[in-house]
């Protein structure tokens, strides 16, 4: 009776370690996503005139980026 308990504990144990690895699979992906529309928001924001600098358009491009960038912290924080 005691070896059934055992294996199925280890049969939950497999489970969740394979859940936890999609998981962090999944919020890496996720990441590399995150990570790489920053980067083109970035890219945009340094071929801006100077003169538009100022604009909402390129403030709104300024909090996209502090923001993506404080998901990505908090992201790699987790896993």
């Amino acid at each position: 009776m005691e070896k059934s308990a055992t294996r199925q504990t280890e049969g939950q144990t497999n489970t969740d370690y394979t859940t936890r690895r999609k998981r962090r699979d999944a919020v890496r992906s996720i990441m590399t996503s995150l990570s790489a529309i920053r980067d083109a928001e970035q890219n945009y924001l340094k071929r801006v005139p100077d003169n538009l600098q100022g604009a909402e358009s390129f403030e709104t491009g300024e909090y996209a980026v502090d923001a993506l960038d404080e998901i990505l912290d908090l992201l790699s924080e987790v896993y």
